[in-house]
């Protein structure tokens, strides 16, 4: 009978020990870093002030000590974020010949970055008819890159369903890169200069 008692021990202890959960989860910093960097790279280089330490992945298991023992382990997978398909790259570019354009506008407050991260059309005042025409074509095909940067960039890391994070993770880059002086849409839908 204790033999039985001590195998059930055993095998109840090894199976406590063996239990490992391997999380697969969007990975938010990893992507930040992508996003900052692609930012800098359309805009140009800037220096950016900040956190070099990431902060740990979500869903970690709780507790310590002896009792975090008896848990089951979760394993992070790391993610090595793709920004470089020939897609990415072609996006990238369209994005980058159109950038002194739209500095000049972000800088004369005709446009401003929304708070989805996206250009808006922020006052035409100033501008004659075909000047009203070219911003609007000019702020539609930005957006449209953009979007597509998005979906491509959440295709190419294997989360296809998660361009909306990858695109709320992008708006928070382009504010934080943004210039002093320029507008931003607050959640409200008011503008204040940066």
């Amino acid at each position: 009978m204790k033999t039985v008692l001590r195998s059930f021990s055993l095998m109840l202890t090894l199976a406590v020990f063996s239990c490992v959960t391997i999380n697969i989860y969007f990975p938010a910093e990893e992507m930040r870093g992508a996003a900052d960097k692609i930012v800098n790279e359309v805009w140009g280089e800037k220096p950016t002030g900040g956190d070099n330490n990431p902060a740990p992945p979500a869903n970690q298991p709780p507790g310590s000590g002896f009792y975090q023992l008896l848990l089951p382990t979760a394993a992070y997978a790391a993610q090595d974020i793709n920004v470089s398909t020939p897609a990415i790259r072609a996006i990238k570019d369209s994005i980058k010949q159109r950038a002194g354009q739209l500095i000049e506008l972000l800088n004369s407050g005709n446009v401003g970055l929304g708070h989805d991260g996206l250009l808006k059309v922020r006052t035409t005042e100033g501008l004659s008819l075909k000047q009203k025409g070219q911003l609007n074509q000019l702020v539609k095909a930005e957006n449209d890159d953009r979007l597509r940067l998005y979906r491509e960039i959440a295709k190419a890391n294997n989360f296809p369903d998660k361009a909306d994070e990858v695109q709320s993770i992008f708006a928070d880059s382009w504010r934080d890169q943004a210039q002093k002086g320029w507008y931003m849409e607050s959640p409200d839908g008011g503008w204040k200069q940066k």
